[in-house]
């Protein structure tokens, strides 16, 4: 456990949700000149394989200024910026992935996502035998609680939109420390010691299933602090180690909750947007969303996870729930793994309620 950061984060990073007016606040629009080198760069990498293309590959006069600043005010401004105007409509599935990849090349070195070492991840319902929504978030359209990835940056595409809803939320996490730091200071040391976390099936086999130690929600390197929370992971988890939230765990993650929702900006995105997020620092959710019934027009996104290019944020190793080599975050590849299990043991009901509060909470919040 680090310590307590005992004042408040004055940092363009802190802000509230009310800080920002519309997503506006935080776009960035591409010019004709961007679209058109994004196109030169595409023309140049569509031949190779994914995973070869980098930084190296992907330079244009017409970005890397604008892609560099971008990335400036990820790691060192608000944490949040969304492209607009990405061309999507003229561009098949694998040279959407290309060009997605080739952007993200400017931000950092993209990271495995499961044990079967998938770099990009295509966020859509995946419908279930009996309607059963799946077991990972981004496979269910249901409503989602505000969680972080298992990333330094983490940045989403819009290739589709939902039929109606699925509106993406973000809270800064520093906005959240500093208001828990005035109104609720009791819940912070439990926040700081944080939870064990369920690996999910994606370790390799000599490690086990459930962290070893806790994984913090907050934490603290010289003052410069840092967010993890999946809460999906760690449910399971305590539900793996047969053990029950405390009175003051549960109260400490109800008043997180609140106070994430309160704080939140919220908005929808559109085909050929683009949200590069700093993931230490913002926290994300999404509505529940209902899709066609046609899979060619069902809302997809496409998911990246980075390590950052630069400015990398300290952070103490408790912060990753996968002890992958090297100390990377993301999900290492687990050499003859046939598949990733999306399902695991449920978890009791008295163990959701939290989940079920915070959506509650929310569709208060929205009215």
């Amino acid at each position: 456990m680090t310590p307590i950061y005992q004042e408040q984060i004055n940092h363009p990073m802190a802000w509230r949700g009310s800080d920002i007016r519309s997503k506006d606040d935080v776009a960035f629009d591409l010019t004709a000149k961007h679209v058109a080198g994004i196109k030169d760069v595409l023309r140049r990498v569509i031949d190779m394989p994914l995973e070869e293309i980098r930084r190296e590959h992907c330079g244009h006069p017409a970005l890397d200024a604008d892609l560099s600043k971008i990335f400036d005010e990820v790691q060192t401004g608000r944490g949040i910026v969304i492209l607009r105007g990405l061309p999507i409509g003229d561009l098949s599935m694998p040279e959407i992935e290309k060009m997605y990849w080739a952007i993200d090349t400017h931000f950092g070195t993209a990271l495995s996502q499961n044990c079967l070492g998938h770099r990009i991840t295509r966020v859509q319902e995946e419908r279930l035998a009996g309607g059963a929504q799946a077991a990972r978030g981004h496979k269910s359209s249901a409503d989602l609680a505000m969680h972080t990835d298992y990333a330094e940056v983490f940045t989403l595409l819009c290739v589709r939109k939902a039929k109606e809803g699925g509106q993406t939320q973000f809270t800064s996490t520093l906005a959240v420390h500093n208001d828990l730091l005035k109104n609720r200071p009791d819940v912070l040391p439990i926040l700081y010691r944080g939870f064990p976390h369920h690996r999910r099936n994606d370790q390799p086999p000599e490690q086990p299933a459930v962290t070893p130690y806790n994984v913090p929600v907050f934490a603290n390197v010289n003052g410069t602090i840092s967010f993890c929370l999946i809460i999906g992971s760690i449910l399971a988890g305590m539900h793996e180690l047969g053990r029950q939230f405390t009175k003051e765990e549960q109260e400490a993650l109800d008043v997180l909750h609140e106070a994430m929702m309160r704080l939140q900006f919220e908005q929808r995105y559109e085909p050929g947007e683009m949200s590069v997020v700093n993931n230490l620092t913002i926290v994300h959710s999404r509505s529940e969303y209902r899709d066609d019934d046609d899979l060619e027009k069902r809302r997809l996104l496409l998911r990246i996870w980075l390590e950052a290019a630069r400015d990398r944020r300290p952070i103490v190793p408790e912060l990753l729930p996968y002890e992958n080599a090297g100390g990377r975050n993301g999900i290492d590849p687990v050499p003859g793994r046939k598949n990733s299990r999306n399902e695991y043991e449920a978890v009791p009901e008295s163990l959701l309620n939290i989940i079920k509060a915070g959506q509650v909470k929310r569709a208060q919040h929205a009215k």
